[in-house]
């Protein structure tokens, strides 16, 4: 379908500004919704406007509009106070052609990216500009240049494909929308678990969020039979309750439980833990041998009782009496 400007309405009443063709033809794809948007206020109000004014107008903080003209200015569109105006030429493609290459993983964090590594990585990638924008829509914000970096290197450091990396930002979503106090590093972390497993396929990533949903499951009922207080498990405590239903279903965990609560003042976890792991060590798999356990114990231990009230003890009381009188060095 085609549609054209209708010439004669009401719009045109307010007004014309002038934008050069190269915004449109150049960064329509590169630039995010909240930078064309930004630059746009800027055009409108003569071509100068505070960061607080285009905050205000796009419903920003003046912070975050700092960061994300930070890209006009990289490109030499935009100028700051004090800053000196002067042709920039355009960059070599020597530097853009080192960075295709990925980074050695052996390096222990993530690079840091400046706005104009970003920028070139917009104008070498159109998948990243992608990303970028389509990060925008999901958090329904403008992101800062902390998270645009971040997503970059999700894709160039840690080597995730966009579709991933968008599925990882709508799982946060979804999390936050569910009343989980989590922030955005938490999309950071989860990235760099998911490239370290190999997830590199829509198919992969849908198998670990159905794992992370079972996982979650398994925690709440865990909450319930034990009456913990943590609402939400650290990552060492996930992995010990899902290592937990691997062996036991949720009838024998229970059981553990109900073992844990007659032996301990506190919920605890470790106690449950070690009960499982004798369990497993003894190949007991079931309420049954659990009582027939325990009642083999309970006989073990009369006798042994009765044994020591028959016997002889180990000592001599007089011998010891005795001892101690001819001790003389007391």
């Amino acid at each position: 379908m085609d549609y054209r400007v209708m010439p004669f309405c009401k719009m045109w009443n307010g007004g014309i500004f002038n934008i050069p063709n190269d915004i449109v033809d150049k960064y329509l794809k590169m630039a995010s919704e909240y930078q064309l948007k930004a630059l746009l206020y800027i055009f409108r109000n003569g071509g100068q406007a505070s960061s607080s004014a285009v905050a205000k107008a796009l419903g920003q903080t003046a912070s975050d509009i700092d960061d994300l003209l930070e890209f006009w200015v990289e490109e030499n569109i935009l100028a700051t106070d004090g800053q000196k105006i002067e042709v920039v030429q355009k960059a070599e493609k020597k530097p853009q052609e080192e960075k295709k290459q990925k980074p050695v993983r052996e390096i222990l964090s993530p690079p840091r990216l400046t706005p104009k590594d970003i920028v070139a990585f917009l104008r070498e990638d159109e998948s990243i500009a992608f990303l970028l924008s389509e990060a925008e829509r999901v958090l329904g914000r403008t992101t800062s240049h902390a998270e645009r970096e971040m997503l970059v290197n999700m894709v160039q450091y840690y080597g995730l494909k966009v579709e991933v990396i968008l599925m990882i930002l709508e799982f946060y979503r979804s999390e936050k929308e569910r009343g989980k106090a989590i922030g955005i590093s938490y999309v950071n972390t989860m990235a760099k678990n998911w490239a370290d497993e190999g997830i590199d396929s829509i198919a992969d990533a849908e198998a670990k969020l159905q794992d992370i949903a079972r996982s979650d499951r398994l925690w709440n009922e865990i909450v319930a039979i034990t009456g913990i207080r943590h609402k939400r498990p650290t990552a060492k405590q996930r992995e010990m309750v899902d290592g937990w239903f691997k062996t036991f279903d949720i009838t024998m965990v229970t059981l553990a439980s109900d073992i844990m609560k007659e032996n301990t003042s506190e919920p605890s976890l470790a106690y449950i833990n070690k009960i499982l792991k004798q369990w497993t060590k003894k190949d007991i798999s079931s309420p049954a041998q659990v009582q027939a356990e325990q009642e083999a114990f309970a006989k073990s231990k009369a006798e042994k009782s009765s044994d020591k009230l028959k016997s002889k003890p180990s000592y001599d009381l007089e011998k010891i009496k005795k001892n101690a009188m001819d001790n003389t060095e007391i």
